[in-house]
């Protein structure tokens, strides 16, 4: 098995969590992910472009509905 495949393992998910809130995992493709300690919430694949790509997106929209205000 390649090393990709066994970051995709679940067992393996768990490498890409900083300080249990935080997840970084350039390997994994998944963008939303389901937070496994708590049960409760989601949070986003900060090691995938489009996680960030939204983000910038969402701001923009943001800042400019709250500057048409």
């Amino acid at each position: 098995m390649s090393s990709k495949e066994d970051a995709m393992k679940p067992g393996n998910r768990d490498d890409g969590w900083i300080t249990g809130r935080l997840y970084f995992n350039r390997e994994d493709k998944r963008v939303i992910i389901k937070r496994p300690q708590s049960g409760l919430g989601y949070t986003m694949n900060l090691g995938n472009k489009w996680t960030w790509i939204f983000s910038f997106l969402f701001v923009m929209v943001v800042v400019i509905v709250v500057s048409a205000l």
